[in-house]
């Protein structure tokens, strides 16, 4: 008489202590058997359980899969994640509850190394990390270049402005002109213009002869391809001629 054979039933329940929802109803763990191995379902935890794992709803689970890189695979029209993948579910859990984000818990988080497998090379990439690491490298590029950029321009402005400035003495182009008067020399337009803070062309416009600030500016040619001027003081040019109408008869000065 042969030994009646039985066959184990695989139980999918977790090996940790699960609550009970709220309703008092535990959800239906069985799993179809059909193309789901002993070791498949060792290593995988079911993703309709997390919700109660967590006490997260939906929505919030699911922002915390997306967060990791989690893809639940799926057998018999169930959804299951890996035991690896699980144990990362609890430490961001316990991160968070400890009031930590989930960027920052993917920023400590050691690179796990790179798996390969007869079908495929999988290179696992923490894009939110990756992303981030990216942005901040881009941005210090930016800063770096907007800082050099505006330390050219501000010495060029600085450097403009200075030649722009006019002296902090206002007396010191009379001073120069008091120079240029006792040693007898030549000024162009543009160097009285610059002198008198006016335009070159209202230096011209006074004709031949002008007074300014004391000082007599007597046309006597070019200089440099420009109208030169003698700078004089009324005391050395002798007085104008007063005009005297003649007596028509006499031909003596009518007064």
């Amino acid at each position: 008489m042969g030994i009646p054979i039985t066959h184990p039933v695989h139980a999918t329940q977790p090996r940790s202590a699960m609550p009970a929802p709220a309703n008092g109803h535990h959800p239906d763990n069985r799993i179809d058997p059909a193309g789901f191995d002993s070791d498949t379902q060792i290593d995988s935890f079911p993703v309709e359980l997390l919700e109660d794992r967590y006490q997260l709803g939906h929505n919030a689970l699911y922002n915390r899969l997306k967060g990791l890189g989690i893809k639940p695979f799926k057998v018999s029209r169930r959804a299951y994640i890996t035991t690896q993948e699980l144990e990362r579910l609890d430490q961001l859990h316990s991160h968070l509850q400890q009031g930590g984000t989930i960027n920052d818990f993917l920023a400590q988080e050691p690179t796990p190394p790179t798996e390969l497998s007869l079908n495929r090379t999988e290179i696992p990439v923490n894009l939110s990390h990756l992303i981030g690491t990216v942005a901040d490298a881009v941005a210090g590029a930016v800063v770096t270049s907007m800082r050099s950029t505006a330390g050219v321009i501000a010495d060029a402005v600085a450097t403009r402005l200075a030649q722009l400035q006019p002296t902090t003495d206002p007396l010191e182009y009379l001073r120069t002109l008091e120079e240029a008067h006792r040693n007898g020399w030549i000024l162009s337009t543009s160097e009285v213009a610059h002198l008198l803070r006016v335009s070159p062309r209202t230096i011209t416009e006074h004709g031949e002869l002008f007074e300014d600030s004391g000082f007599v500016f007597v046309r006597v040619g070019k200089k440099r391809g420009e109208v030169a001027w003698h700078v004089a003081k009324p005391g050395d040019l002798p007085p104008p001629e007063r005009y005297q109408p003649m007596d028509p008869k006499t031909g003596y000065p009518q007064w």
